[in-house]
């Protein structure tokens, strides 16, 4: 009985390596119903876009008007809502840098002797 062989880390030369293979759809041998498939959906897209292109009127617009005014209530809300919320974020931070100073100036009156003094004597 021989005794079972690790896998090296290095190429064993004795072998062919495994090869890779990739077989994309999108190759010329597709089978011929994916052809005819292919070119029924676009006749009917160019024939929808046709029809389109000769329906579509061209509509201009007054300045300062709009088709959907529900569109244009729904962002002047957005717009004033985001300036609520960066005055808020504005006051919350003068706050927290006036909290910031006060502390600053009462660390700099405070007399930390006897804390000092404690901690030498301990």
């Amino acid at each position: 009985m021989q005794a079972p062989r690790l896998k090296s880390m290095f190429r064993n030369v004795r072998t062919d390596p495994r090869r890779f293979e990739f077989k994309s759809r999108h190759l010329p041998d597709l089978d011929g119903k994916w052809r005819d498939r292919k070119e029924q959906v676009e006749k009917v897209v160019t024939a929808a876009n046709h029809e389109k292109a000769e329906t579509k009127a061209i509509r201009f617009r007054a300045r300062g008007t709009s088709y959907n005014s529900d569109r244009s209530e729904a962002r002047k809300e957005q717009l004033s809502a985001a300036r609520l919320s960066m005055l808020r974020a504005g006051m919350i931070a003068a706050v927290l840098i006036w909290l910031a100073w006060k502390g600053i100036q009462w660390v700099e009156q405070s007399d930390f002797s006897r804390v000092l003094k404690w901690m030498e004597n301990a």
